[in-house]
């Protein structure tokens, strides 16, 4: 199978690009960036294309779509996700309805539905425009990645004297490469529409996920819980992020982080 990988560069799209490639597929990664200099392909080779897909044209997304049978589109900018998620997003459907592509799997996030934030109302209006496109399709929404805790919890390390956290929050993490894994044979099932969502195996308050990270990285700072207003700090602490019934990956919080040092994280 042929497969674009919008994202493909990113922290999750480079591991479906390894599983994809490892089952046998033929991958072709779409990023913001240009390949890396110096970089060689991985074997068997991998195509690369440019594509920003809060600026891409028509022709643009004809190219990158040529010859594709599938699509994994992991591509996000939390910053600029009008642009990206929806807009970008519209015109990739699009155009991946015009080039006939028989799959199209979108990676979401567990709780959209459930949380007021901008960027994720603009995952679920881009979940809903998926699902009116008329393409073949799959959503799956996976939990926070066992990367992105860490590195807010080292951002949170960083401050003098002390670590700030909001109180009454909860994670569920999950391993990138299990996500991936999942997005691979969900490829391989064909287009199933909304899937089962995919979370880390471990539901837990951030205050006792803070409190193992601090063990492993040697973190002496006391943590100061802070009481955070508004719908967003709500829905977080109602945990709108947890998945109560999903299909679970086996890589428990601890165990990444001591496979993963603080040097190659933050």
């Amino acid at each position: 199978m042929k497969l674009l990988v919008t994202g493909g560069s990113g922290h999750l799209g480079r591991y479906v690009v390894s599983v994809a490639e490892a089952a046998g597929h033929s991958v072709r990664v779409a990023s913001r960036r240009p390949r890396p200099s110096g970089q060689r392909p991985a074997a068997p080779p991998t195509e690369w294309v440019q594509l920003d897909l809060a600026a891409a044209t028509t022709e643009s997304l004809r190219q990158s779509l040529a010859g594709v049978d599938a699509v994994v589109h992991a591509a996000s900018d939390a910053r600029k996700s009008q642009a990206t998620d929806v807009e970008g997003s519209r015109r990739l459907f699009e155009a991946a309805r015009q080039a006939r592509v028989a799959h199209l799997l979108f990676v979401s996030i567990v709780g959209i539905d459930k949380n007021p934030l901008t960027y994720y109302r603009h995952k679920l209006t881009t979940e809903s425009d998926l699902a009116a496109s008329g393409l073949p399709h799959s959503i799956l929404r996976a939990t926070q990645f066992h990367w992105f805790v860490d590195y807010l919890l080292g951002q949170a390390a960083r401050a003098p004297f002390v670590m700030l956290l909001p109180s009454g929050f909860h994670v569920q993490p999950v391993a990138e490469d299990e996500v991936a894994e999942r997005v691979v044979r969900a490829l391989a099932d064909g287009p199933g529409g909304r899937l089962r969502d995919f979370a880390g195996p471990e539901p837990m308050t951030l205050r006792h996920a803070t409190a193992l990270w601090k063990g492993i990285r040697r973190v002496k700072k006391p943590v100061i819980p802070v009481w955070l207003p508004g719908g967003t700090a709500a829905a977080l602490r109602a945990g709108s992020n947890l998945a109560a019934d999903a299909d679970l990956g086996t890589t428990r919080w601890k165990d990444w982080l001591r496979e993963n040092p603080q040097s190659r994280v933050w």
